[in-house]
């Protein structure tokens, strides 16, 4: 089974590295190695755990992430918002992120990939592909997903995301693929988008995939 780790210090294109810890609350004040994108002081946090998530590595939280997402986006706090991951393991479907929010994963979180694929979202294929890469038609959402998106922070004290590709690479050797493999983060038509101290592997298909963002 191919496996994929690799830690965001590894940065691309607008991606860039910055070390902090989540009690320093001044971290409004720290400046990013390019100094090109500020890191941000949120004035709200809140932890996924507000909404009902349990880290236990058999609940399923698609809700509590989609719920706390929710809330980011209508309750739009000057500043933006904090949504913290304590450590633990949390199940989830695919989620989308919002704009102006910080995904901070603490020390020993994991945010896991189901392997249950029948239910997961499908979306357009890229316009400069014109179909999907592998398939045509639809492809998979990603598991971590952002379109039109401005100012988003994926940190923390090197927690994991965790795609579980496994399945997917097995059914891509099988052939028994339907649409296209998701990737494991993406984000498309995006901006001042900052990725740091957070580990990343087994992915489904590309690990972290910028499109059309500066």
């Amino acid at each position: 089974m191919m496996m994929f780790r690799v830690f965001a210090s590894t940065l691309l294109c607008y991606f860039l590295y910055l070390s902090f810890s989540y009690s320093a609350v001044a971290y409004g004040s720290m400046e990013t190695c390019s100094g090109i994108v500020p890191m941000r002081y949120r004035h709200e946090r809140i932890s996924i755990t507000d909404f009902g998530a349990v880290g236990d590595g058999r609940t399923m939280n698609t809700k509590a992430f989609r719920a706390a997402i929710y809330w980011i986006q209508h309750l739009r706090k000057r500043g933006g918002t904090l949504l913290y991951v304590p450590p633990g393991v949390y199940l989830t479907e695919s989620f989308n992120l919002a704009s102006h929010m910080t995904l901070y994963l603490a020390q020993g979180a994991v945010i896991k990939a189901t392997q249950e694929t029948w239910n997961w979202p499908l979306i357009a294929p890229l316009p400069s592909y014109g179909r999907g890469r592998e398939l045509p038609g639809e492809r998979y959402m990603s598991f971590i997903h952002g379109d039109g998106l401005d100012d988003v922070i994926i940190t923390g004290e090197n927690g994991t995301i965790d795609g579980m590709g496994g399945v997917w690479w097995d059914m891509w050797r099988d052939r028994t693929l339907q649409h296209t493999r998701p990737n494991l983060v993406e984000f498309l038509n995006s901006k001042n988008i900052i990725i740091s101290n957070v580990i990343f592997q087994n992915s489904p298909f590309w690990n972290i995939h910028p499109v059309y963002c500066r």
